[in-house]
């Protein structure tokens, strides 16, 4: 059994105050939990408006199913015209 973590930082250019921000992520992790049947949550700069931490967790045998999932992960945040990807980082173990 492997585990596949990801940390993403995310910008939400949009936002205008912390209700937002969490409309957006709520609705992007709903999407994304449902999708990929992953688990996702978010894990740092809950308090600022524009910047998000998220933290996605997924668990295989198999590395490549691992890393199918997080890539598939990442362009489906790419390509939400309401956040702008900054910076990730993923570890398999």
């Amino acid at each position: 059994m492997l585990v596949g973590v990801c940390e993403l930082l995310i910008y939400l250019a949009d936002c205008q105050s912390l209700k937002d921000k969490r409309s957006i992520i709520k609705s992007m992790k709903f999407h994304l939990r449902k999708k990929y049947n992953i688990s996702i949550s978010e894990i740092g700069q809950k308090d600022i408006w524009k910047k998000s931490t998220i933290g996605i967790c997924c668990i295989a045998d198999n590395r490549q199913i691992i890393d199918k999932i997080i890539d598939s992960v990442i362009k489906d945040i790419e390509s939400n015209y309401k956040i702008e990807l900054v910076n990730f980082q993923t570890s398999i173990d």
